[in-house]
């Protein structure tokens, strides 16, 4: 019950929007396709979907060991919902939902009674019943999302596709959604990939996430893997905040500023140059030091929200960086700009100095 690629290429004109792609999505598996603007992955999914065809060559497309590479989108049996919905305006949500069942051919139709079966369940599940009757212009925008995962999930196909389901949408809605969405997927169980630029959504909702960058996936794994084990400075970088610190490298410590840090992954020639990339929460400031720390200046604090930050900049002339801190570390700090702290860096991940972000 698994939906993989292998080896897809494609290209538009001199554009390589996919090079030699392997992915492979389990059944059941929720899985996120992860990157900046231009990293292929919208591109990944419409290929799945049969809506682009790979380059020539040896490239396929299987669902459940199937081959539907050359199958068109209309006989692949996938969902496939948009950013935008794409619900005709003429319709209520009964009719929206029920619009991919009564387009059927005869032989392949339900019978009417199976169609109000099928919708009347759909809406119990994304919690519409009461707005049956109601056309697109009287929903909010994540109503009408609802609505459109409801009809793609009433052809019942093999895979779901989503592309940027929750992107037209508010912050509060978003947040709102892709926890539905996950309820949703832990319910009904259906192999699901959903495109999102959202480093958040993608860490909160996926079993998995796969990072594109340059038509390529250069990490897949659990939320878990890729955020705290990245594969290089790109994945670093691109999965939330992190500061920089430059360094020389000595087996199993990075010195800073002086200053020698744990750091097991840090190997190679002796005193050889590299960056330490470091989490603002793994940073801690105290005003006494008790252990390896830099000395910083306190530019600035900031309390709004569940988390306070720091800026802060090097007493060495190293340049700024953030720190993240709890409400309670915070208050019970008290830091002023203008006075003097010490900082111990944690979990330090290093790469060599000619990385590439």
């Amino acid at each position: 019950m698994s939906v993989e690629v292998k080896n897809i290429t494609k290209k538009f004109g001199s554009f390589t929007a996919l090079d030699h792609v392997n992915l492979k999505v389990e059944s059941g598996e929720l899985v996120a396709l992860l990157g900046p603007s231009g990293s292929g992955k919208t591109t990944l999914l419409r290929t799945i979907a049969g809506l682009e065809f790979p380059d020539p060559g040896n490239a396929q497309v299987l669902f459940y060991g199937e081959d539907v590479t050359t199958v068109p989108a209309s006989e692949r049996k996938a969902g496939f919902a948009f950013q935008h919905y794409a619900l005709f305006r003429h319709m209520t949500v009964f009719e929206n939902i029920a619009f991919g069942l009564r387009v059927r051919p005869k032989t392949t139709r339900p019978a009417e009674a199976e169609i109000r079966e099928r919708v009347e369940k759909l809406l119990r599940l994304v919690q519409l019943e009461p707005l049956a009757g109601r056309f697109p212009s009287q929903l909010s925008g994540g109503q009408r999302q609802r609505v459109a995962l409801a009809r793609a999930l009433a052809v019942e196909p093999k895979v779901l596709l989503l592309d940027e389901p929750f992107g037209a949408l508010d912050a509060k809605v978003r947040k709102e959604l892709r926890r539905w969405l996950r309820q949703l997927h832990d319910e009904i169980h259906i192999t699901t990939l959903f495109v999102t630029h959202d480093q958040e959504e993608a860490l909160e909702v996926a079993d998995r996430v796969a990072i594109l960058r340059d038509g390529r996936i250069v990490q897949i794994g659990t939320p878990e893997e890729i955020y705290d084990h990245p594969v290089s400075p790109f994945v670093y970088d691109f999965l939330g905040s992190v500061n920089l610190f430059s360094g020389r490298v000595k087996n199993g410590t990075v010195i800073i500023g002086g200053t020698e840090f744990a750091a097991p992954d840090a190997v190679g020639e002796p005193d050889a140059v590299a960056v330490a990339f470091v989490r603002p929460h793994d940073i801690r400031v105290t005003r006494q030091a008790d252990g390896p720390a830099l000395v910083a200046e306190v530019v600035r604090g900031h309390a709004a929200g569940p988390v306070a930050s720091l800026e802060l900049k090097r007493a060495d002339g190293g340049g700024p960086f953030t720190v993240q801190l709890s409400k309670e570390q915070f208050q019970e700090l008290r830091p002023r700009p203008g006075e003097t702290v010490f900082v111990a860096l944690k979990n330090l991940r290093v790469f060599a100095e000619d990385y590439s972000i």
